[in-house]
């Protein structure tokens, strides 16, 4: 069946009301009037508290990072009101001895009466409010599921959040919903990346390529996540949230906590920055730095800088050094990153041998870069040799200078 014009809502309403003047009728005028003023108190606590629990929820299991923050304000809301449900039961059953066994039959009918149908207008009012306090939970929700689901065939819940969410936007109850409250700015900035990225898939390798990003994927922790080929032709040719939860790597990933949470904070710092980068390749936080970004070495505008520096160098030398440059720097990459970090791998060196040709070794480096005015100092470090190097960069090349040489960069796209 089909719902159209904000079915889904007053469906939701029908049944709300109902049930809980049902209940109010079942229950009695004392218990839901008690109920009616927990709910009140609780809709006002439900975040203060439930941000007290957000980090048991988080050591009880919480893996996924969005879940604390919409599962907080439940548990809050369902702790304050108890109180309220216990002093509802105890009054209730004083007033009901009283009638019972001491007012009298008449007043005993008559008190039965009005407590049935006072329990029903309160039940209502009761109803009321926890549809409207339902609607901001259905938009928050569905401010999810809207953006993430890029399955023709979602899940149901998905599905059904989705379109309650949609009909909330149509019956003009969105408004009603966000006149609750809000979640952190956060959590809609996540959802918007997270909608982004899953039906753009152009821009996951666009958020890889994100400079505070990207000393992460040099960590022995992620380099299972970042080289899995099942997970990158995914991203690259469109996933659903459903199947990029499901990889073991992002299981695995996930399941870190304290990893998690680094990533997180880093996301949350550069949120804004982040949102702008995704839509239009361009970070106004970090394009400033010329140095960051992926580099690899141009032979042939190197050894045409040494040429002119050393005119006098034989054809022969020349042509040496150019079939060791060429094949020697062929997998040679650096690597400059938004938080300072600088990594180079498969840097040849020269090592002597006695009797013998020199022979070529290759080591990864790593370190971090500084800007010193225009120019950049580097620090590196590998098997506990350390080079301290200085560079220019411009928008397309870097030059590095290491005591006598000079080496000349092109950026890698």
């Amino acid at each position: 069946m089909i719902f159209n014009g904000g079915m889904t809502i007053w469906i939701l309403a029908f049944l709300i009301m109902g049930s809980v003047a049902l209940a109010g009728w079942r229950q009695g005028g004392i218990r839901a009037a008690f109920s009616f003023v927990g709910i009140l108190i609780a809709a006002l606590l439900a975040v203060p508290v439930g941000g007290l629990l957000k980090p048991i929820i988080v050591y009880l299991g919480g893996d996924n990072p969005v879940l604390p923050w919409a599962l907080a304000p439940v548990l809050g809301f369902i702790l304050v009101s108890l109180p309220f449900k216990m002093a509802a039961g105890t009054v209730h059953k004083k007033v009901e001895v009283f009638y019972k066994y001491k007012a009298g039959d008449l007043r005993l009918a008559l008190w039965e009466r009005l407590n049935a149908r006072l329990g029903i207008c309160l039940g209502l009012a009761n109803g009321a409010i926890y549809f409207v306090l339902l609607t901001f939970f259905v938009f928050n929700f569905s401010y999810w599921t809207v953006q993430v689901s890029t399955a023709a065939n979602p899940p149901v819940i998905v599905g059904v959040i989705s379109r309650m969410g949609n009909d909330l936007q149509s019956t003009g109850l969105a408004r009603t919903a966000a006149a609750v409250g809000t979640l952190p700015p956060e959590y809609y900035q996540l959802a918007d990346i997270s909608g982004l990225v899953l039906q753009n898939p152009g821009a996951a390798q666009r958020l890889a390529d994100y400079p505070a990003l990207t000393s992460l994927w040099e960590r022995d922790e992620l380099k299972a996540l970042v080289q899995d080929p099942a997970l990158t032709n995914a991203l690259a040719n469109g996933v659903t949230a459903a199947e990029l939860l499901n990889n073991p790597n992002v299981r695995d990933f996930i399941a870190k906590k304290d990893l998690t949470k680094e990533v997180m904070d880093i996301l949350r710092t550069n949120l804004d920055d982040l949102t702008g980068y995704l839509q239009t390749g361009k970070s106004a936080k970090y394009d400033t730095e010329k140095i960051i970004g992926h580099w690899e070495l141009n032979v042939n505008v190197t050894l045409a800088w040494m040429r002119q520096n050393n005119p006098r160098i034989k054809a022969s030398d020349m042509r040496t050094a150019r079939a060791w440059m060429t094949e020697s720097y062929a997998k040679t990459r650096i690597l400059a990153t938004g938080d300072n970090k600088l990594f180079i791998k498969s840097l040849p060196q020269l090592k002597p041998v006695a009797g013998q040709p020199p022979k070529t070794e290759y080591a990864d480096w790593k370190g971090d870069w500084t800007r010193n005015q225009t120019n950049y100092d580097l620090h590196i470090s590998s098997g506990g040799q350390d080079k301290f190097m200085t560079a220019t960069a411009e928008d397309f090349r870097m030059t590095i200078h290491d005591g006598k040489n000079l080496l000349i960069c092109d950026r890698v796209d």
